[in-house]
């Protein structure tokens, strides 16, 4: 039986708290507000709760295995919804294409119902490619520790053509400009680059279509309150309000420095966003996202029932709010060009002004500002060993969360905590 000091009261702090306790491990949560949650807590302003984006998974299997691992299993104790369109793409007034998920066959047709015979078999190449791909990434770099290009056999590493970029796959693979809209702009939104995003993310469609997308009933706010009740069942010592500085120790780590003293420990888990000391981390650049317009719109207003991307210009990402329990809707409008994004909707047939009841923007540096971290920006595929939690395995120290591989989504951020937890199994 170890001590474990897990820094950090986010998601990934509680997961991997939860799978360590259940081990027979001593745990130590610490977290510096008064809150735990990180960006599982919605942003509440007046009436209105508008969650992060987290309420959304495509790998819900990793959830699952999240509460098998730590107790009683997640049916009994959350629900998850399948959507069955993954999402809404808005490509001109009069073109929308509502993608279907976990179904190829679907997914051809509704293609071709909206932009020709041909569109969907287009499609399916380019999500079919991506097969052996998504093999060999489950498999090396996301279901065991990425030491970085030793983890990948000659074969594998040409499976992966690390040295394509996405954006030059895509003209090469899809033809239709709708069709290559609808990969790459999610990335830019999510503040990458397509040009130096390795042509593997591609895989994020050929998961969609095989594990389809589902919403975590009642949000964000819902998991979190299943995660906390977990943390008492596995009677984790949580301890609001402590500031974790740094490491004691290197090789091995031993302790943390907080601000009421050193908190001893055999292994030290930091899943907090920023690094131990303020020290770098990565040689990579932050990943800045898209600003965000949050919208509270009165009971008359459109309804969207899943994630909306507008395309055909300056992309825009519309998410209905899965946390908001009031009248009317919750919208989080991600955008990245300088047009208002409501004249953006207004112009692709989404026209709110209306229905406005409130309405907050706030910039991506505002966001940054904030102290939430979004991962790195990718620059080729040397960006994966710079990333941390790569590489071998620094005595009494494990590095997991939204700024560590395998990065910063609901699902890769469970990934890396069963990761963390593994590491400790008896």
């Amino acid at each position: 039986m170890a001590d474990v000091v897990v820094v950090g009261g986010g998601f990934a702090g509680i997961a991997a708290a939860v799978r360590i306790a259940k081990l027979r491990h001593r745990v130590i949560l610490l977290e510096e507000s008064d809150r735990l949650g990180g960006q599982l807590l919605p942003y509440e302003t007046g009436r209105w709760s508008f969650d992060h984006g987290w309420s959304e998974l495509t790998l819900p299997a990793t959830v699952r295995d999240l509460f098998k691992k730590s107790g009683r299993p997640l049916d009994r104790v959350l629900d998850l919804e399948p959507l069955p369109v993954a999402r809404r793409h808005v490509l001109a007034r009069d073109l929308v294409v509502d993608l279907p998920a976990g179904s190829r066959g679907a997914q051809i047709d509704a293609l071709d119902a909206v932009l020709g015979e041909g569109a969907g078999a287009s499609w399916t190449r380019w999500v079919d490619a991506f097969d052996e791909m998504w093999e060999v990434l489950r498999r090396q770099a996301l279901e065991q520790r990425l030491l970085g290009r030793s983890s990948f056999t000659r074969e594998q590493w040409r499976t992966l053509s690390p040295r394509t970029m996405l954006a030059r796959a895509v003209r090469r693979g899809l033809r239709d400009p709708s069709l290559q809209s609808m990969v790459l702009d999610r990335h830019v939104l999510d503040g990458q680059q397509p040009r130096s995003l390795p042509m593997f993310f591609g895989v994020f469609d050929l998961v969609e279509r095989s594990f389809g997308r589902w919403r975590i009933d009642g949000g964000t706010s819902a998991l979190l309150a299943a995660l906390e009740r977990r943390l008492e069942e596995r009677r984790v010592d949580v301890r609001l309000s402590t500031r974790a500085h740094d490491v004691v120790g290197s090789h091995p780590v031993t302790g943390v420095v907080t601000d009421e003293g050193v908190v001893s420990a055999d292994v030290v888990v930091w899943a907090a966003p920023g690094p131990p000391g303020g020290r770098s981390e990565s040689s990579a650049l932050p990943r800045v996202p898209a600003a965000r317009t949050y919208l509270g719109l009165g009971p008359h207003a459109p309804v969207l029932a899943q994630q909306t991307m507008l395309h055909g210009g300056t992309p825009v990402r519309i998410s209905p709010s899965a946390t908001h329990t009031g009248d009317g809707q919750a919208w989080t409008v991600e955008h990245a060009g300088a047009e208002d994004p409501l004249v953006s909707m207004r112009r692709l047939g989404i026209d709110v002004e209306d229905h406005v009841l409130h309405r907050e923007d706030v910039s991506a540096v505002d966001l940054v500002r904030r102290g939430a971290r979004y991962g790195w920006q990718w620059s080729g595929w040397r960006t994966a060993p710079s990333v941390p939690g790569v590489g071998q395995l620094r005595p009494g120290y494990l590095r997991i969360g939204v700024n560590a591989h395998p990065g910063p989504s609901t699902e890769m951020v469970a990934l890396g905590a069963a990761a963390a937890a593994e590491t400790l199994r008896p």
